[in-house]
């Protein structure tokens, strides 16, 4: 004799309530952008002042002006942005989902037993989307995640006086030329900045796998490996730390510069964290919302030095 279990299906077990979400990747740039410009509801400046002044000869009794103290501005624009949707607490009777309901007709409805991994989700989510605008973002993009506002590398590519990084006319970022192409790239930065501690180098985290390749295929194993796993390093034998960020995977792009001069402009700094959820009576769905504002900006382009493959 032996059972027959033809007729029934494979058995798989669905009580768990444990919810597990995706991985995100987090918004790492803004952690080097050494500017925060906040209040701004469209658009503020960033007040600049040059002083200029010429050494005169000290020979005789007199004053002789001979400097200028000057203004200049470079705006600050950010975009509105929200992330609403709706819930219907009904949609989830039929499936397993139904042990995640509170119990009671009513009760089911007003509450989520699992609105905490909803909202740390949906933070980790806006996380990602502001890490690749601040970089990739451009307001005449047909795409919803880019067309929130600008971002540095349209930014930067628009501005006069930025330095030209590719100054060994690369057409290719490979574990060949990796060394030679960064330590050229900070060679070109301009002498004011060179020995400012302050300077980080951004590149995709792809470019940062190449670089960190080529550097161990080079035996250059004296560099601090602890900070090639966090996807930072100083540049070996230059005052420049290079980090690898998800914004500028796949664009080809570096940007060197002074975390100082690198602004982030928002409303309120805490805007993007403010999950709200409530249930509504009028149509027995629960609903979120977060809105916030964010932009970015470069203060002194002509200090930027940029990599963009010939």
């Amino acid at each position: 004799m032996s059972f027959n279990v033809s007729s029934l299906t494979n058995y798989i077990n669905e009580q768990s309530t444990e919810l597990i979400g995706r991985s995100f990747f987090e918004s790492r740039s803004a952690r080097y952008f050494g500017g925060l410009q906040t209040g701004i509801k469209t658009s503020d400046a960033l007040q600049l002042l040059a002083v200029d002044a010429v050494p005169l000869s000290d020979s005789s009794c007199g004053f002789n002006p001979s400097g200028s103290a000057t203004f200049t501005q470079r705006n600050i624009t950010v975009g509105n942005i929200k992330y609403q949707d709706e819930l219907c607490p009904k949609d989830l009777r039929a499936m397993w989902t139904q042990i995640l309901l509170r119990p009671g007709a009513n009760a089911e409805n007003e509450e989520l037993t699992f609105a905490n991994q909803i909202s740390d989700l949906l933070v980790s989510l806006i996380h990602e989307h502001v890490e690749v605008l601040d970089w990739q973002g451009d307001t005449t993009s047909g795409s919803e995640y880019l067309n929130k506002y600008d971002g540095l590398i349209k930014i930067i590519g628009a501005a006069s006086g930025v330095v030209s990084g590719n100054t060994t006319s690369a057409t290719a970022f490979t574990s060949s030329n990796a060394i030679a192409v960064v330590n050229a790239m900070c060679d070109a930065a301009p002498a004011k900045i060179k020995t400012k501690g302050d300077k980080v180098l951004f590149m995709g985290t792809d470019f940062f796998d190449i670089y960190v390749n080529a550097l161990m295929a080079a035996n250059l194993f004296h560099t601090n490996a602890t900070e090639w796993a966090n996807y930072e390093l100083v540049v070996p034998g230059k005052n420049v730390k290079v980090v690898g960020v998800h914004g500028l995977d796949s664009t080809n792009r570096m940007f060197l510069g002074r975390t100082p001069h690198i602004f982030l402009g928002t409303d309120l700094v805490s805007d993007m964290e403010e999950f709200k959820m409530w249930y509504s009576m009028d149509d027995d769905n629960i609903k979120y919302s977060v809105r916030f504002k964010r932009g970015v900006q470069v203060a002194y382009p002509n200090e930027i030095v940029q990599f963009t493959l010939v």
